[in-house]
């Protein structure tokens, strides 16, 4: 329950955030005290066009925040790595976090793939874990969290970085889209009800458990999920769950049964 708790901290700050600065001093601090020496915040496109990682959620056009070392980062971009870059390959094959050992279990890696990996050990960046970002008339995007020379990542920490790496992308998406002075409406509510619904998917159960436990049809659960999920429009449960916890609506502690 303690990770859960610094989990929930996490969100509550994040939505918070006013600048990419602060949510940059944010990541630092939670990658660190989760036993990572590196993030990366990044919407997966080709840079060349824009010549650095550096600066662009400021200016609202993608999502790229990142403290990994200078050098790799300026190689990243120079050498066009995210075309053969197997972290992005295989984050984009799964909805999941995932650690980077396990890249050979979700996409078949090619020889240039291999060379990626070998080269991003040599700069000083030798395991890690990434959480997909992938939202469906979006770019795709992931946030990596990664360790140092000669360190493994720490697995007993994937849990907590499975969910900090999620509400991390939403509180950068929320910069970029803000940034871009978007007109996002009025934000969203849901009924007792659907929230009642949602913290029980969270919690696993089915339609026909949540239609027992709460007194209501099979059919009625249905709806008021679907419900949900249009006024947040997401395509999935599990975002809905995501986003109902980082806009507040119930707490992180409600999802534990």
């Amino acid at each position: 329950m303690a990770q859960l708790s610094d989990v929930q901290a996490f969100i509550d700050v994040s939505r918070r955030v006013g600048s990419a600065a602060e949510l940059h001093g944010l990541m630092e601090t939670v990658s660190l005290d989760m036993g990572f020496d590196h993030f990366a915040l990044i919407h997966h496109v080709d840079l060349r066009t824009f010549g650095t990682i550096d600066g662009h959620t400021l200016t609202g056009e993608f999502v790229a925040l990142s403290n990994y070392p200078q050098s790799w980062m300026d190689s990243y971009v120079a050498d066009e790595i995210v075309n053969f870059d197997p972290v992005l390959a295989a984050s984009q094959r799964t909805n999941v976090g995932f650690g980077w050992s396990q890249i050979d279990e979700i996409i078949s890696v090619s020889r240039a793939q291999r060379e990626v990996i070998e080269r991003t050990q040599r700069a000083g960046i030798c395991d890690g874990f990434t959480v997909p970002a992938n939202i469906p008339g979006e770019l795709s995007g992931s946030c990596n969290f990664a360790t140092g020379p000669e360190r493994l990542a720490p697995k007993h920490n994937f849990a907590m970085a499975q969910l900090v790496g999620s509400f991390a992308f939403q509180a950068a998406r929320n910069l970029v889209i803000r940034t871009r002075d978007l007109d996002r409406g009025p934000p969203v509510t849901l009924t007792q009800r659907q929230l009642e619904c949602i913290v029980l998917v969270a919690r696993g159960k089915t339609d026909w458990e949540i239609s027992r436990i709460l007194g209501i049809t099979e059919e009625t659960v249905r709806q008021h999920i679907k419900t949900a999920r249009e006024r947040y429009d997401v395509p999935k449960r599990v975002q809905v769950v995501l986003r109902a916890i980082y806009d507040g609506l119930v707490p992180l502690s409600e999802m534990v049964s």
